[in-house]
């Protein structure tokens, strides 16, 4: 439910603790409740002008009701005493229209001192003049990094915020708050008949930490280093995936590892737990406790306290990402990978998905193999199935043959499977993408994929 009626709000630790008593009276052997409030700023600045200034905030309240185990849901976009029981009225009556879940909400616990979510103090601080001066200069060094570059078409900066309340029916009252900045530059170069575009991006804790002219200057080389690029001829070869795509595709396929999807037959993991299923040098887990990253958290969407757990280590398959429910019907004990905001059901996902770093660079990866393809850009993923793990991917990067690049390539595709890929994961780099991030993974390589050009 959404009610916007223009009348005075209450405080959020009053909304719910209101939510939950009046849960109580109608009926509710459990309940809990999220009030979530984000807030951001942003500028779009081009060809020496701000182009546009968006100040947003999406702020709301979230509600859960067992009645007799029955779930129901209902959230409310304002504070007040009539919009909160009427969002309480709703989850109780949609509660009869659901199957009873058997889920025991935890218990109230205490955070520790320390707070590891990503939060800057300077943040709040962080104004629109100071954005437009980091974007003036981005720009001036783009178009001055050579001849061949024209054109910056997508330059933005901006800040944003977020605070976080939960509490249950068994005395769980829990908040963290969040706040980090990003930059991202998009540059085009030309020669001839040749247009290629490349990006930069980064997101910090710290606004003093941006430098856009080293952003820029990225960028533009990035931009110029694909210009001639050409098509390849069909074939199979080894592959890199760049630290800057290796984790976008991973998370492609993340789905495959949320216990739910599972428990549905929307996996082919499903089964297969204590089985090699990946290389033996591919570990991958779920690690919210990393200091002041992007998905670091102490406690999950449901108040379950987070863990750094292995999903596959050593390339054995270990456990999946689980909320109350799945975890529920899974018999096992709580994870605490819930993933929830105030106007949906309860998910599931990582929190700092992570592959640890390899001990080789980039250039000695390369040298792996007389001719590699080395991929720096994925062009969408319609063609791929975090189901089926069918891989069908167009991309952008370069033919490298005894580990010199050789020449751009671009209009190819990369096909395969993700999870014959899981076994074939030969080698990894020794970085990750730089800033402040919620996923964690370096070079990869792949002994062999099919390219289509």
């Amino acid at each position: 439910m959404n009610d916007s009626m223009d009348v005075p709000s209450m405080a959020p630790q009053d909304a719910l603790e209101l939510a939950l008593r009046r849960a109580k009276v109608l009926g509710a052997g459990q309940a809990d409740v999220l009030y979530g409030d984000d807030d951001s700023l942003s500028v779009d600045f081009f060809e020496g002008r701000v182009k546009n200034v968006e100040k947003s905030r999406s702020a709301g309240l979230g509600l859960r009701v067992l009645v007799e185990g029955r779930p129901g849901y209902s959230f409310t976009e304002r504070l007040t005493v009539e919009a909160v029981e009427r969002c309480v009225r709703d989850a109780v009556d949609l509660s009869k229209l659901t199957d009873e879940l058997p889920v025991e909400l935890p218990q109230g616990w205490r955070l520790p001192d320390e707070e590891i979510a990503p939060w800057g103090e300077g943040i709040e601080a962080f104004g629109i003049e100071r954005m437009i001066d980091l974007c003036r200069a981005a720009e001036d060094e783009a178009l001055s990094a050579g001849p061949e570059v024209f054109n910056v078409p997508h330059l933005g900066i901006g800040r944003s915020s977020g605070e976080l309340y939960l509490a249950n029916s068994n005395g769980l009252s829990l908040a963290r708050r969040t706040a980090s900045a990003s930059l991202g530059i998009g540059v085009v170069a030309k020669r001839g008949d040749s247009t290629k575009m490349g990006v930069d991006v980064y997101a910090t804790l710290d606004p003093h930490a941006f430098d856009p002219r080293q952003m820029a200057r990225a960028a533009a080389g990035r931009a110029t280093s694909m210009l001639g690029a050409s098509s390849l001829p069909a074939c199979e070869m080894p592959v890199i995936f760049d630290e800057w795509v290796s984790s976008s595709l991973l998370g492609i396929f993340a789905g495959a590892f949320v216990g739910e999807n599972v428990q549905k037959g929307q996996s082919r993991l499903k089964g297969r737990e204590g089985q090699a299923i990946a290389s033996s040098s591919f570990t991958l887990s779920t690690q919210p406790h990393m200091k002041r990253q992007g998905g670091s958290r102490l406690f999950d969407g449901e108040g379950v306290p987070t863990q750094p757990r292995a999903l596959i280590e050593n390339g054995v398959l270990k456990s999946f990402l689980h909320n109350l429910e799945s975890s529920q019907r899974g018999g096992i004990t709580p994870t605490g990978d819930a993933q929830r905001g105030y106007s949906g059901k309860v998910g599931a996902g990582f929190s700092n998905m992570h592959v640890p770093l390899g001990n080789e660079s980039l250039s000695e990866l390369m040298k792996r193999h007389p001719r590699l393809l080395h991929v720096v850009k994925l062009e969408g993923s319609s063609g791929c199935s975090a189901v089926s793990g069918e891989i069908s991917i167009g991309v952008q990067g370069y033919l490298v043959e005894n580990g010199k690049v050789v020449q751009p390539v671009d209009r190819i595709t990369v096909s395969g499977n993700f999870f014959d890929m899981l076994t074939s994961m030969e080698a990894f780099g020794d970085t990750y993408r730089p800033g402040l991030c919620s996923n964690f993974v370096p070079s990869i390589l792949v002994s062999r994929m099919a390219i289509g050009g």
